[in-house]
């Protein structure tokens, strides 16, 4: 009998990603999503495509992904709750707005369970690129639930995996749209790391690597991985590239991300205790070395730069992908220099159609850079090494942007 996977938000990442792995894998696919038109679409359609970009030579294939079920959460609730409680895998992959919604989505599922088997364990996997998710999603639901049961079935039944999400969600472009609305761009990296830590019993297929601590190795990936490719869009739209793979294409881009790849990498040795040989295994120099500057990859990349780096106000967050390792590097003797270029160039980023960035531009307009900075990263000067990662970030800022020295206190 084959098995179903029911996929919670049904996005780039979603669709582009573990619902093509657990296609390959031959499961029935259901897609979950809020959005009633765009649900209406895939159902009507009946398929989508889905470009897959090479690592290794930047070609693109299409595969067609069909023979699914799609629902909409908010007009179809019922039968939502009812797919994902009978489901035999189920991942969500939402952005952090969502979080209260799929919670109490999540809590009328425990409910559903109950009413038919409390001992049947609930394992939903997690592939978000925000840090605690697993215990995020977990303290939210538990404000949805009412009983004492429930609750106790959250602690002990429900399990909540947080996975490394290693292929993009790229926006499909105009020629890929046009051969299909319903596109999806990524690349092709055949597995997801899942965090070992199931209730019942793991999908046992190859497109799963389970890990052990996989919350640990997700600020890794926040601190190293999607540091680096934030900070690629931030210092190439300053040179006027419009994507990724024109800014890892840059030769003085490039140098820079590993350099600070190197920085965030101090940091979660020094502050999180992961040993260079776990970041470093056999063959990852040699891999990252054959990756860079691979201009056939980098030129057909269209990854753009206005994806990466959306949503400022988070990315510019204490603990995020800038300021967390940068901090992490100053409290443990070593100045973040390349990161700290980061945070300054991330300041000046703008992109009209982002309202967090034109949130950002006003507030500095109007406040200044140093206020903003301790708005949005959180710095303070009472603390040494915030206080010194401010002044570094300010001198910077102003040494990259057109300010007129005699304005400015520095």
């Amino acid at each position: 009998m084959q098995k179903t996977y029911v996929q919670i938000g049904s996005g780039k990442i979603g669709r582009g990603y573990i619902a093509d792995l657990f296609n390959e894998a031959g499961y029935h696919l259901v897609f979950l999503d809020n959005v009633e038109p765009f649900v209406k679409a895939l159902r009507e359609q009946g398929y989508y495509t889905l470009f897959k970009s090479s690592r290794e030579t930047g070609e693109i294939r299409k595969e067609i992904i069909k023979d699914y079920e799609a629902y909409c959460t908010a007009t179809e609730r019922e039968v939502s709750v009812e797919k994902i409680e009978a489901a035999d895998a189920v991942s969500v992959n939402v952005y952090p707005g969502a979080v209260a919604d799929i919670s109490e989505l999540i809590s009328e599922v425990i409910k559903l369970r109950l009413s038919k088997d409390k001992e049947k364990p609930l394992d939903i996997m997690v592939g978000v690129n925000f840090l605690r998710s697993s215990t995020i999603f977990r303290d939210k639901i538990r404000e949805y639930l009412d009983t004492d049961e429930e609750k106790e079935f959250l602690d002990n039944k429900v399990g909540l995996m947080e996975c490394i999400v290693g292929r993009m969600g790229a926006i499909p472009t105009k020629e890929m749209l046009e051969e299909d609305k319903l596109a999806c761009y990524s690349n092709d990296v055949p597995f997801i790391t899942v965090d070992d830590s199931y209730k019942g019993e793991a999908p046992n297929i190859p497109q799963i690597v389970l890990k052990k601590n996989v919350p640990l190795w997700m600020f890794h990936k926040i601190w190293v991985g999607n540091m680096s490719h934030s900070l690629g869009g931030y210092l190439g739209r300053l040179k006027g590239y419009d994507y990724i793979g024109e800014c890892r294409d840059d030769p003085e881009i490039a140098k820079e991300l590993v350099f600070a790849q190197q920085e965030g990498k101090y940091a979660m040795n020094r502050e999180l205790g992961l040993s260079y040989e776990e970041m470093e295994p056999e063959g990852y120099l040699e891999n990252q070395k054959k990756g860079y500057l691979n201009h056939a990859v980098n030129a057909s990349e269209k990854d753009t730069i206005n994806r990466v780096c959306a949503d400022l106000v988070r990315k510019l967050g204490k603990q995020d992908r800038l300021v967390g390792p940068a901090l992490g590097c100053m409290k443990n003797g070593r100045v973040p220099y390349f990161l700290a270029k980061g945070i300054a160039s991330a300041l000046c980023f703008y992109n009209e159609a982002d309202q967090t960035t034109v949130e950002v531009r006003n507030y500095i307009a109007e406040n200044g850079v140093e206020k903003a900075i301790e708005k949005y990263c959180g710095l303070s000067d009472d603390v040494p090494a915030e206080k010194a990662l401010k002044q570094l970030v300010i001198g910077i800022y102003y040494d990259i942007t057109d300010v007129y020295p005699f304005d400015v206190k520095y």
